[in-house]
């Protein structure tokens, strides 16, 4: 009698997950996806707004809102990735946790102009964190996150070109990755 080796997938690790645990988790991660598109359209549309009337100035209150959205959402991006942390020891999410919560505190403490490359270079980091959690999760989850990950990311890429044109390109793909990732994680 020979011994029969376990039947293993050969595709990528699977994420071991605590069910219930997981599903609070997402519905954080789902009330921040929402926040990351309000924050995206609101930045498309100011975007839009000055290349059209190169003399038009939102207020700063505008703009001061927009920013606190962002923050907030990135706060609430950390709070769920700690929580899928704790209910798979998935180490990844922990570190993307991390730099979520820098990056959403570090523009409101780092104001001088000198530290700002500092500040925009953790805010990429931590949303290219982001999207690939995202692709985990959908590892985790068995959805499909592919497209939704890989528009965040190529939206903090062209971000950094620091082009007009390519911010509000790179922020319509945020816009879209979250939007996807939102109407993929709400089905769970």
């Amino acid at each position: 009698m020979s011994k029969q080796k376990p039947n293993r997938p050969t595709s990528a690790k699977r994420i071991p997950v605590q069910e219930e645990k997981a599903r609070r988790c997402v519905r954080w991660l789902n009330i921040s996806l929402g926040l990351g598109f309000v924050y995206a359209l609101a930045l498309v549309f100011t975007i839009a707004l000055g290349m059209a009337m190169p003399e038009l100035r939102l207020p700063d209150f505008v703009q001061g809102i927009i920013l606190l959205v962002w923050a907030i959402a990135k706060i609430g991006f950390a709070f769920a990735l700690v929580c899928l942390y704790q209910a798979t020891g998935y180490t990844k999410w922990a570190i993307a946790a991390l730099l979520l919560a820098a990056s959403a505190i570090m523009p409101y403490i780092l104001t001088h102009p000198e530290s700002q490359v500092f500040v925009i270079g953790i805010e990429a980091l931590a949303v290219t964190g982001l999207s690939l959690s995202l692709f985990d999760l959908g590892r985790a989850t068995r959805l499909d996150m592919g497209i939704p990950a890989g528009m965040i990311f190529l939206g903090v890429i062209l971000q950094i070109l620091q082009n007009q044109l390519m911010s509000f390109v790179g922020i319509l793909f945020l816009a879209i990755g979250f939007y996807l990732s939102l109407k993929r994680l709400a089905t769970t």
